[in-house]
């Protein structure tokens, strides 16, 4: 039986599409297998707001690329966009040309979370496939002297995040190929001088021996990709330098997005269980998750703002790491999600613990709230007295 058609079955009916280790893994986080039932689920575009908004698709543009009349904006998400998940964008020429990109809501919502501004340095740990990072731009804009760093350990998708911040005219931004619990170089230094001197930072043009720096560079840790100026960064070590927000999208089972899930039926169940399900991997991945959380930190001035979100519905992966994560650093406090009062969340499992403040976590999952399943955590560094 195809898990596409089952439709709003009961569970009993629904295991029999899935293998056994796999519903040994849902039963064992609770997660309701009903999940995977949900036929489609709306898929979202944002539009790129480093074009001219005179060059950027109006509502009817879209409907009329896109040949869709269900195309909904997003309430309190500007430039975000609803339309049914049939719809393909790549043929459309506001996709071709980069003014608009795919991301979903509850992403979108851990990025909003951040309460970007122009001059914020902002680093994120796993930064892969590059949505985020288009999103953060956006938001960052290029008025101030803000910049993003994206961290990724894949060569393959850090490439793609390349092709992205190239497509989608990411100017701020540096990628290195590293592990995320180890990347250790705190915000780059030279903007805010050059910014003063020279202007926008678009309009730079910077004479190379300038940026040239006394110290060895076998200190440095060279970037992935970087535009001429972060390139050249001298990577100063000082506090002042350590990052304003940091997002730590962290890897997980991924078992939340329902789309990953199925696609496993046709490429087989087998590769998935190797893949996700392995019980080495799944023992390290709550190690992984908790380093992640600590390097971020580390990397978080005071009073800053660190995002902690998954793709997964397990609880061993979101509240447990969440709880253990409290427990250990006093001077982390939860915050409330923004921007979410008009959605359906899911609800939490939170029960085992004695923390009200939990309440504030976030999850989302298609059968609650119409999207992904994910999990959201904002959390603020307390300046120490």
């Amino acid at each position: 039986m195809s898990i596409l058609t089952v439709g709003e079955e009961n569970s009993s009916q629904i295991t029999t599409c899935f293998p056994p280790l796999f519903l040994q893994f849902l039963e064992i986080n609770d997660i309701n297998p009903n999940i995977y039932t949900i036929k489609s689920l709306p898929r979202y575009i944002c539009l790129n707001t480093h074009f001219p908004s005179s060059q950027l698709p109006s509502l009817s543009d879209l409907s009329s690329q896109l040949t869709c009349t269900q195309i909904q904006k997003v309430p309190k998400f500007p430039y975000f966009f609803s339309l049914p998940s049939e719809i393909k964008i790549v043929n459309s020429s506001a996709y071709k040309q980069g003014k608009i990109f795919g991301i979903d809501l509850s992403s979108a919502i851990a990025i909003y979370s951040l309460d970007i501004h122009p001059n914020d340095h902002i680093l994120d740990l796993c930064c892969a496939p590059g949505a985020k990072l288009c999103l953060i731009s956006n938001l960052l804009g290029n008025v101030g002297t803000g910049t993003i760093t994206g961290v990724d350990i894949s060569k393959n998708r850090l490439s793609v995040c390349k092709n992205l911040c190239k497509k989608y005219k990411i100017a701020k931004v540096r990628l290195f190929l590293e592990d995320g619990t180890k990347f250790n170089v705190l915000a780059p230094s030279y903007l805010e001088p050059i910014k003063k001197m020279i202007g926008q930072l678009y309009e730079l043009h910077i004479n190379e021996n300038w940026l040239k720096n006394s110290k060895d560079k076998r200190d440095k840790v060279m970037p992935f990709w970087a535009p001429k100026i972060l390139r050249s960064d001298p990577q100063k070590r000082d506090s002042q330098y350590l990052y304003d927000k940091v997002v730590v999208d962290a890897e997980c089972t991924h078992d939340g997005s329902i789309s990953h899930v199925l696609k496993y039926e046709k490429y087989g169940w087998e590769t998935f269980e190797k893949n996700f399900l392995n019980l080495d991997r799944l023992n390290s991945l709550w190690n992984l998750q908790q380093n992640l959380l600590k390097n971020g930190w580390n990397l978080l001035k005071p009073d800053g703002i660190l995002i902690y979100s998954t793709c997964s519905l397990s609880k061993k992966q979101n509240e447990d790491v969440i709880e253990w994560f409290l427990t250990n650093y006093k001077n982390a406090r939860l915050e409330t999600i923004p921007n979410i009062d008009d959605l359906k969340t899911a609800p939490l499992k939170v029960n085992d613990y004695n923390n009200a403040d939990l309440f504030k976590l976030v999850r989302f999952d298609p059968i609650h709230s119409n999207t992904s399943g994910f999990f959201v955590a904002k959390i603020r560094k307390i300046k120490e007295t």
